[in-house]
């Protein structure tokens, strides 16, 4: 889908604060080709075709993120995905989530390649640093030799809007390509080999780079201002992960092999970010538990608005929006198997806080079940204004001040999690979703990612 395709590579950034030098961004330009070819060598792909490329200002920049967000299928994407952002207070009720989104790509964008139009375009805030605007020339060049070897197109739209957690995983790919590839070719011209095989080395890269998840000579505007600043913590996460831990992933790769790995990664990609967090799932091949929820019939009234999957890192970054530490979230975010969560909104009325939100997880464990359970509890004890009705070994109950009812509960290595739902249909409901789920079987037992 064509959203899913631009954000996958829009967002390659230099520190802010830089300034624009409209000769230095030409000679920039004219040297593409030349560049091209460096990074063809480097990264071991065939340059086909020349890459067409343009500068554009920030008016016109905004100009076409906002033609794209008006796009029938991305505005309704959009729309669905901020009412369960918002259901599940990881944004604010009522925040104008497009315009948001919007905002963020606007400050932050230096250049990026879209695989439609098949177009490299470098923005006029890219500044004035020519040996670091170069390598964001090869970041984004480099995402130009990925689509013409493996289709970046094709590879966003083989997953669904609903697979949620499996789409970023791939973002997470295409990212970390161009991060560890940018690195290289700063290494090559100094004569320096690639320090993959040195954990700490790549432990202090991810821990360096910027607050947009690119590392780069230091910030002469200090700190992260403006849109990223004020961002929810979800999104901005989530908006650094593809580079950060995609970085990560991509180096583990290139520490045991060739080029040729990332090219086989492309060929049968990362299914989660579990995968993404943890390499060693990845090869061996260890994919998340399927879990689908279907209509439901205990919520009369309510149709299904949106659908998707959160996995490890939406369900770590769950804990951390709403107050747990962030080593306790990791922790229990690392025992995840799979889940599938739903957002049901009411028929004649789609406000968020009418919603009703719906998970259903598989654990690795039952003990990594009952940590998930024991910080969810803390999580929601945080966002509802409301009193505990009900706590027990394996569930936990609250009532909100406008009636509607939360719980959380475990059987076994599984965990169902209901927002908001409305009291005269909360029994049948915690009954119900523990038969219409349908869970796929694992096919090894699986221990815990660590």
């Amino acid at each position: 889908m064509r959203r899913q395709a631009l954000l996958a590579t829009l967002l390659a950034v230099v520190p802010s604060g830089a300034r624009a030098d409209d000769a230095g961004l030409a000679t920039l330009l004219a040297r593409t080709d030349e560049v091209a070819k460096e990074v063809a060598k480097i990264r071991g792909l065939k340059l086909k075709r020349a890459i067409p490329n343009e500068v554009v200002d920030k008016d016109e920049l905004r100009r076409r993120l906002v033609a794209l967000a008006a796009e029938e299928k991305t505005r309704a994407e959009t729309v669905a995905e901020g009412l369960a952002l918002a259901r599940w207070g990881l944004i604010p009720l009522g925040a104008d989530y497009e315009a948001m989104l919007v905002d963020l790509l606007t400050e932050q964008i230096a250049g990026y390649y879209d695989p439609e139009t098949k177009k490299l375009t470098i923005s006029k805030s890219a500044g004035d640093d020519p040996q670091w605007a170069e390598v964001v020339l090869a970041h984004e060049i480099d995402h130009a030799l990925q689509d013409q070897a493996f289709d970046l197109d094709k590879f966003t739209e083989e997953v669904p809007a609903s697979e949620g957690d499996a789409g970023m995983a791939r973002r997470a790919l295409v990212e970390g390509d161009g991060i560890v590839l940018m690195l290289e070719v700063m290494l090559a011209r100094e004569g320096t080999p690639p320090p993959w095989s040195n954990h700490m080395v790549t432990d202090a890269i991810e821990k360096s780079m910027t607050d947009t998840g690119v590392p780069g000579p230091p910030n002469p505007a200090g700190p992260a201002t403006g849109a990223v600043e004020q961002a929810p913590l979800y999104i901005r996460e989530t908006l650094m992960f593809p580079y950060r831990a995609g970085f990560t992933f991509v180096a583990e790769l290139r520490r045991r092999q060739p080029w040729s790995a990332v090219d086989a990664a492309f060929k049968k990609p990362p299914a989660s970010t579990e995968q993404i967090l943890h390499p060693e799932r990845f090869f061996a091949s260890d994919p998340p538990v399927p879990v689908e929820i279907g209509a439901l019939t205990a919520l009369s009234g309510y149709s299904q608005a949106h659908a998707t999957v959160w996995g490890e890192l939406g369900f770590q970054l769950l804990l951390r929006q709403h107050g747990v530490d962030a080593g306790v979230a990791e922790s229990a975010a690392a025992g995840w198997g799979g889940d599938r969560v739903v957002i049901y909104a009411r028929d004649d009325d789609k406000r968020p806080e009418l919603a009703v939100g719906v998970s259903r997880s598989e654990w690795d464990s039952e003990a990594d079940a009952m940590e998930a359970a024991e910080a969810l509890t803390k999580a929601l004890d945080t966002q509802i204004a409301g009193a505990t009705v009900e706590q027990g070994a394996d569930q936990i109950r609250w009532i909100a001040v406008d009636g509607t009812v939360t719980w959380v509960e475990r059987r076994g290595a599984s965990l169902v999690l209901v927002r908001g739902a409305p009291a005269w249909a909360a029994p049948a409901l915690a009954a119900e979703l523990w038969t219409v789920p349908t869970v796929g079987k694992q096919k090894k037992p699986r221990k815990k990612a660590k």
